[in-house]
């Protein structure tokens, strides 16, 4: 029986699911606030979980976990600028879902990518 760890990397796995949800997330933001979300932001989302897709595969090099960990600063960012563009197009937001869930989801999906991400980048820096 083949041990299932060297069948896919299981945290570069969950960081694929990560960024999956933050490009669903960023598509409902898309819909609900065309104006705040624009179609480079779901390019970045959409690169974002291809690349996190392909490094399910195992490998033993560290570049594809630093590049990962590079992609998910950057995809922070992005979603702290696309929540500060959707709260200024909600003039009254006083309850928590206000500015719609899925800047939430992109939130949460790409915390857990950069999370995940950094964790695998720690694993594999061990000598």
């Amino acid at each position: 029986m083949v041990d299932i760890r060297n069948r896919f990397n299981l945290v570069a796995a969950i960081a694929a699911a990560g960024a999956a949800l933050a490009f669903v997330g960023t598509i409902m933001s898309w819909r609900e606030f065309p104006q705040a979300v624009g179609f480079l932001d779901m390019v970045i989302f959409g690169m974002m979980t291809f690349v996190g897709i392909l490094n399910v595969k195992p490998s033993s090099t560290k570049r594809s976990a630093i590049w990962n960990s590079m992609l998910g600063v950057l995809g922070i960012v992005v979603t702290v600028i696309n929540y500060i563009r959707i709260n200024d197009q909600v003039p009254d937001a006083s309850a928590f879902m206000d500015v719609g869930l899925g800047i939430w989801l992109t939130f949460a999906g790409i915390i857990i990518f950069t999370i995940f991400s950094i964790s695998d980048w720690m694993y594999k820096r061990k000598p």
